[in-house]
């Protein structure tokens, strides 16, 4: 009797764990010694976001050798194969844009142009859809995690706002595949480290985070991007973006066992204001993701100064603290070229598939970029592409300069 119960026990045991194994989505899986192999396909380029706007408001003439020339063209003659947009949502004006045109190049309509413009120089285009309003009020805004003005109403039922970001992301990425304008690559969201579209409320009266509530909102969209891929077959890659490697592996573990659907994932990185944690070397850090978790890994933000101080009125922010020991500091155009030189060429050879930099083409402007108290202008001048006569400098150079196999 006493063996017989036992066995019952056992196999009563064995079937709740066999149970609760399959209730749980995308367990982690093993990983596997990483050698490091070069991609296909190596990705180069800049966000490019702001560039009609500050041609149109901001009195920028883009130029190269003191001659105009298309921004887009410029970055695609100099080893570019890339340009990053993104989509934000209304309201585009709030009292801080008082003065200023409307911010509303991340309209859909007005990205839908710059794509063309992107295509038309032969460049691919990464658009990340950041499901935030551009330009709101202080008491509209209680936290940096605020969902837009439209869904403020259902930010609190995750069912409807799983509904809203498909929707939103359906309608605007299927109009441009109908007009012939489709992404290589589509983010779904943007440094979402953590929370992400949740109520207007202070950030100390917030719920506690709910990795299964980000999940399901972040499928939301990538289900989208799936949906269209089969409808008109395409090949639209997904990736999900974050801020510092140094929280790679419990934003993955925590996410993916949860059921996260992606294929690449991007990271942010400044040398002044993110580290590696415990990982050792860009190699260590991609070999982790791509055998722990078979997904690829792209730099989707990263700068360097190419000189110091700015051209406006606007405060300036990554200084040159942002500039690691062993290159030139005061900063030249050199600075810029050789690091994201060899922090392209590194991601490279790891087997990464790109490096992507952000504000290329934030130059100083008489125009409002970011809806705030610091007004028109640029925080990033000194990191742009172009010097402060809105002329192509030698730091855009580094997209040539990557060796590749």
């Amino acid at each position: 009797m006493f063996a017989k119960s036992r066995i019952i026990q056992v196999i009563v045991l064995l079937t709740l764990l066999a149970q609760y194994g399959c209730s749980m989505e995308n367990p982690i899986p093993t990983p596997t010694t990483y050698i490091p192999k070069p991609s296909n396909v190596f990705y180069k380029g800049t966000y490019m976001a702001y560039v009609a706007h500050q041609e149109t408001y901001g009195g920028v003439v883009f130029k190269e050798n003191g001659v105009p020339k298309d921004a887009f063209k410029s970055i695609a003659d100099h080893g570019g194969n890339i340009a990053r947009l993104r989509i934000d949502m209304p309201p585009y004006k709030s009292s801080y844009t008082k003065g200023y045109a409307d911010v509303d190049f991340g309209s859909p309509e007005k990205v839908k142009i710059q794509m063309q413009r992107a295509k038309n120089a032969g460049l691919k285009t990464l658009l990340t859809f950041g499901y935030q309003s551009m330009a709101l009020e202080d008491a509209q805004r209680l936290n940096s995690y605020v969902a837009p003005l439209a869904w403020q109403s259902i930010a609190t039922d995750v069912e409807k706002l799983k509904e809203a970001v498909y929707v939103h992301t359906t309608t605007v990425l299927e109009e441009y595949i109908k007009a012939g304008l489709i992404p290589e690559i589509v983010a779904i969201g943007n440094e979402t480290n953590e929370r992400f579209l949740e109520p207007n409320l202070k950030e100390s009266d917030l719920p506690a985070y709910s990795v299964v509530r980000s999940v399901k909102l972040l499928n939301a969209g990538t289900k989208a991007v799936r949906d269209l891929n089969k409808k008109y077959g395409l090949n639209i890659k997904i990736a999900c973006h974050i801020f510092d490697a140094a929280s790679l592996k419990f934003w993955l573990k925590s996410h993916v066992s949860n059921g996260l659907d992606f294929d690449i994932m991007a990271i942010s990185h400044y040398h002044a204001w993110h580290s590696l944690g415990d990982f050792k070397s860009w190699t260590e850090v991609i070999g982790f993701v791509k055998t722990t978790y078979q997904k690829d890994f792209l730099i989707m933000e990263t700068a360097q100064l190419f000189r110091t101080g700015g051209n406006d009125a606007h405060v300036d922010i990554l200084g040159v603290e942002n500039i690691p020991a062993g290159y030139v500091n005061p900063p030249t155009t050199n600075t810029q070229k050789k690091y994201m030189k060899d922090f392209g060429q590194e991601l490279y050879n790891a087997g990464g598939i790109g490096i992507i930099y952000w504000g290329g083409e934030w130059v100083g402007s008489k125009t409002l970029i970011f809806p705030d108290q610091y007004g028109a202008g640029s925080s990033w001048e000194n990191k742009a592409f172009w010097d402060f006569n809105y002329n192509l400098h030698d730091g855009v150079n580094w997209m040539n300069e990557i060796i590749q196999k």
